[in-house]
């Protein structure tokens, strides 16, 4: 079925042809060796994507909220004091998954478009006084804000702390280097900047994460990473994965890869400033004092509503750009430009863009 609009959304985004070409490809069973040698592939692939050589990485078959599960379910334990960074509905995810697993954190907050700062991570760690877990975002996708994940990572280290890093909107879009920043849990999706459709989530883990997991005493079953790590050795899930998605998702990251790492995200800061010297222009203010170069977002003025611009775009130009979420609906745009986006594919949409909201600002 052919679909009504073209994607501008910050996931799933608008897949590749030939991405999508790679998912209709005849179905592997996935204990069979060709099946392996697909899960390694994918594997080796994204290790150099997300600069993770020395970690461990799983893939499971659901949203990027799955994995974040599984990073709480294995990570922590239900005398833990983790801390919770919140600058959006993505960080507040983390807060919502500590408490039904009956875990009490510490919050630290910043203003919704404004990125957690290091100080507040210091802080935080200083108040834990012991060795602790940070649940953060690398880019907040309800807000477009950005997080200094290698600042993050720095203090972690030297308060020999965990840090988890919900990734799933900025990788291969922000600049993010697991081995190098510390990071011991990275979180991903294969619907952003991976260029594939929804379906697979992943962890990917430090080696002294795989070892803290020995110590979790929370509930898990089909997260329970101690099960993945069994399968893992034969290149192999322990439940039912999503062939054709894991098909899409190793056809994206040969994509990046052939392209280049650093022109990969050289094309990514290019795109970004591109749409936010435009949404300028028509005369709307960003959001996000620190933007990621996987989305811009774009505010309302006082007595205008987005969800209206955004039902008439799509309706009438079959062009679909995203809405706020929860109590910033109406309130924002949200324009992804992650993945499978060029300057000429979204200059023609910030001309409808233009025309509907600058109506709308007159």
């Amino acid at each position: 079925m052919k679909s009504k609009y073209t994607l501008f959304t910050p996931g799933p985004i608008d897949v590749p042809e030939e991405v999508l070409q790679k998912t209709s490809c005849p179905l592997l069973y996935h204990r069979e060796n060709a099946f392996g040698e697909l899960y390694n592939s994918v594997t080796e692939n994204l290790k150099k994507v997300l600069f993770a050589q020395n970690c461990e990485i799983f893939f499971f078959t659901s949203s990027g909220t799955g994995a974040m599960e599984a990073a709480c379910c294995n990570l922590l334990s239900r005398k833990d004091k983790p801390i919770v960074a919140i600058s959006g509905k993505f960080g507040e995810r983390w807060l919502e998954l500590c408490t039904a697993y009956g875990i009490d954190p510490i919050v630290i907050k910043a203003e919704y478009g404004r990125s957690i700062t290091p100080d507040q991570i210091e802080e935080a760690l200083d108040r834990a006084r012991t060795s602790t877990v940070i649940l953060t975002t690398l880019t907040e996708t309800s807000t477009g804000a950005l997080n200094d994940i290698k600042q993050f990572g720095e203090i972690s280290k030297k308060h020999d702390a965990y840090l988890v890093v919900d990734g799933v909107a900025g990788l291969a879009a922000d600049y993010c280097n697991q081995d190098e920043w510390h990071i011991d849990a990275l979180i991903g999706a294969s619907q952003k900047a991976l260029m594939a459709p929804p379906g697979i989530a992943f962890i990917s883990l430090s080696k002294r994460a795989l070892k803290r997991m020995d110590d979790s005493d929370l509930p898990k079953y089909y997260f329970n990473i101690k099960t993945y790590e069994k399968f893992r050795s034969r290149n192999q899930t322990p439940f039912t994965p999503a062939i054709t998605i894991l098909c899409g998702l190793n056809k994206g990251l040969n994509m990046i890869l052939e392209k280049g790492l650093e022109e990969n995200f050289r094309k990514h800061k290019e795109i970004a400033e591109y749409v936010r010297k435009r949404i300028a222009g028509i005369g709307f203010e960003l959001m996000a004092d620190k933007p990621s170069n996987a989305l811009t977002v774009m505010k309302m003025p006082p007595g205008k509503n987005s969800t209206e611009i955004i039902k008439e775009i799509k309706e009438k130009h079959s062009i679909l750009f995203a809405d706020g979420q929860a109590n910033l609906r109406g309130t924002i745009i949200r324009i992804g430009h992650m993945g499978n986006y060029s300057i000429e594919k979204l200059c023609g949409a910030l001309d409808v863009l233009e025309a509907v909201a600058g109506k709308e600002m007159r």
